[in-house]
């Protein structure tokens, strides 16, 4: 039994080799040197054919030709499949990382990449945005009263609605655990303040339900508006302040940093 690595011994194996198969079949039709480290992984004889032997066969012989070359193809098919496992892995892990598990929206891992890029675009065309925070109104009495099942029932309701409320091209995530930001490109402060009306009204208008409780939440927004080149950190900070504003004057409001 032989094992396949692709750089030293201690790499994790590529794939294993066993009696009857062969290795450095490339190396020979290439001419290079070996590209992986085949390491016999328990007792094993191994039977060496010089180069000028496998191409002297080859020149006599068509079956041992389209032997080598079947070996060949099929190595390379293996290799192709595990290149597509690999990055079939690499994809579910990336998105993994940058959604969050409970809502299916975008988490706070992704928003700082995704936002910083937005918002310089934004201001190399020198077009308008908003940033918005919002955040559910007395959560923890939510959680304190119906348990916290319901309390992710919620966030999930409310994360579905925003994603369904807003436009194609705006970014949304989970900011914290009750805390959702949104950035708005292309979009005037007059405008921002009428799609974050829009998804209050209709949060608020929404009825919950999990099982036979049925419950109503409602959301205070903070927007801070367009500021040239400003930090997204500076930004949320504004937005943050304003939501903060919004919780004292009332809750179920929306207001923008002065």
């Amino acid at each position: 039994k032989l094992s396949v690595h692709l750089g030293a011994q201690e790499t994790t194996e590529h794939a294993s080799l066993f009696a009857g198969e062969c290795a450095g079949e490339i190396s020979i039709v290439d001419g290079k040197h070996p590209s992986a480290l085949v390491v016999a992984s328990e007792p094993t004889r191994v039977m060496a054919i010089p180069q000028d032997t496998v191409w002297s066969l080859v020149d006599h012989s068509h079956e041992v030709a389209r032997n080598l070359l079947g070996i060949v193809a099929g190595r390379m098919r293996n290799d192709k499949n595990v290149l597509i496992t690999t990055q079939n892995k690499k994809a579910q892990f990336e998105h993994q990382a940058s959604v969050d598990a409970l809502t299916g929206i975008h988490n706070r891992h992704w928003m700082s990449d995704a936002f910083p890029r937005v918002l310089h675009n934004c201001a190399f065309n020198n077009l308008p945005y908003a940033i918005m925070v919002a955040d559910i109104d007395n959560f923890k009495r939510i959680n304190d009263t119906y348990g916290h099942v319901v309390g992710d029932v919620a966030l999930k309701a409310v994360a579905r609605c925003m994603a369904e409320n807003l436009r194609p091209h705006d970014l949304l995530v989970r900011y914290g655990g009750e805390e959702f930001a949104m950035l708005l490109p292309d979009t005037g402060l007059e405008e921002a303040r009428v799609i974050a009306e829009r998804l209050r009204a209709t949060i608020a208008d929404s009825e919950m339900r999990y099982n036979e409780i049925s419950f109503r939440i409602t959301i205070s927004i903070g927007i801070a508006p367009a500021r040239l080149e400003e930090k997204l950190e500076i930004l949320i900070g504004e937005a943050d302040r304003a939501l903060y504003r919004a919780k004292e004057l009332g809750r179920n409001r929306v207001e923008v940093s002065g």
